[in-house]
């Protein structure tokens, strides 16, 4: 009977199986149509980080697809475009909303012969940067400038001065003498520190013996916050996460900028297959690196393929302007490290080297990033985790700020 039944269901089957195989004349067959139309890329989101004078843009596809982008100028009313191919489609896609009174004006979506064109209207673009990250695989926009001349704030019309007829008066009697009270002096700005601890939540980073960079980087940041309040009560310090929680790469900088921030240092500790190298690493955000600095943006980057990082920096970015201050951190910063570290038998690695760390771009001011040890060294793993360290890490970087601002004007601060 199991027999009877089983040979039943097979010549049931056998049409639709023999249907699925069939092609019809200079066509696919079902099986393949299926196949392909669940094979699309989609574009599944679009992340909005805008400013008064910038927006930074993260299309994130379902999978990697080949794509296309170009600028095109309008008298202060510029589009951009950006077309994925490979039959993407925007099946299921919901449109974020854009913010009234921003550099971003507003999004646009069409259909294409093999994908889709997604259009930005926005301002004057002054400088753009393009560049893609991995996990997911997704494009990053930098577009900065300034508003479209017709939506500046229109000036007060001026009113006519009235002047009275002059009329017979008695002598004036000359006032008496008041002084004026002088208006109290605000205090200055606090000079604001943004730390970011680099991973957190699903990206622990670094692993070894339990330990993670994400728990690591994090604890330093806060030290670095509690030696500030203690010595250094004009430096503001603030976090990109105060726990454990996942913070995409392209969110960091925009942090840092949405405060306003003075300088920003992104915290990671270095791992390697021999435990026996180690050592403090500074780094400043250049696009001029050397073999090992190249392997270490891949990883702190999440770059997978060789050729998806610096192929893909494709237009001159708006670094350069603190460029200069951000040497000079790294300078102070290195210079203290030298005489702080040898007492932990810890060695300095480099503070003057310049990579293209992706955390640090974007943002509008001096920037670092900071290697703080090694979590393979099993010496530098247990120094990482103890107070004393931490202190005197974090004592050295904020006495560094103070130099630098007592000897130095910054460009952030110069009228």
């Amino acid at each position: 009977m199991r027999a009877v039944l089983w040979g039943a269901a097979l010549f049931l089957c056998l049409p639709f199986v023999a249907f699925a195989q069939e092609k019809k004349e200079g066509g696919a067959s079902l099986g393949e149509i299926i196949a392909q139309k669940s094979a699309s890329p989609r574009l599944k989101e679009i992340s909005l980080y805008p400013s008064q004078d910038a927006v930074r843009v993260v299309i994130v596809p379902s999978e990697k697809v080949e794509f296309k982008y170009d600028l095109l100028v309008g008298e202060g009313k510029d589009r951009i475009y950006v077309d994925l191919k490979g039959g993407t489609t925007a099946e299921g896609f919901v449109m974020p909303k854009v913010e009234r009174g921003g550099f971003l004006k507003g999004i646009r979506l069409g259909n294409r012969p093999d994908g889709i064109r997604i259009v930005f209207d926005i301002g004057a673009v002054e400088k753009y940067n393009v560049l893609v990250l991995d996990d997911p695989w997704r494009v990053v926009i930098d577009y900065i400038g300034g508003p479209p001349p017709d939506e500046t704030i229109p000036t007060e019309p001026q009113r006519p001065i009235l002047v009275p007829k002059k009329t017979p008066s008695a002598p004036a009697v000359a006032p008496e003498k008041k002084t004026a009270a002088k208006e109290p002096k605000k205090p200055p700005r606090p000079f604001v520190l943004v730390l970011d601890p680099g991973h957190g939540g699903k990206d622990p980073g670094a692993l070894r013996k339990g330990i993670a960079e994400k728990d690591v980087v994090l604890e330093f940041a806060q030290t670095i916050r509690n030696r500030a309040v203690a010595r250094h009560p004009d430096i503001t310090v603030l976090l990109t996460r105060e726990n454990d929680r996942f913070v995409p790469l392209e969110e960091r900088a925009v942090i840092a900028n949405r405060h306003d921030g003075d300088l920003f240092i992104s915290l990671h500790t270095n791992a390697y297959s021999d435990p026996a190298i180690g050592g403090v690493e500074v780094y400043h955000l250049d696009n001029r690196s050397d073999d090992y600095t190249e392997k270490l943006t891949r990883v702190e980057n999440q770059i997978t393929n060789d050729n998806s990082l610096l192929n893909t920096i494709l237009v001159d970015m708006t670094m350069s302007f603190y460029t200069d201050d951000s040497r000079k951190f790294a300078d102070a910063f290195g210079g203290r490290l030298e005489k702080t570290l040898p007492r932990f038998g810890v060695r300095l690695r480099g503070w003057r080297r310049g990579a293209l760390f992706f955390v640090l771009v974007g943002a509008r001011m001096p920037s670092l990033l900071v290697e703080v040890g090694y979590l393979s060294n099993p010496k530098e793993r247990d120094l990482m985790r103890k107070k004393a360290y931490q202190e005197a890490l974090a004592d050295a970087l904020l006495d560094a700020i103070a130099e630098v601002r007592r000897t130095h004007t910054l460009a952030k601060e110069r009228p």
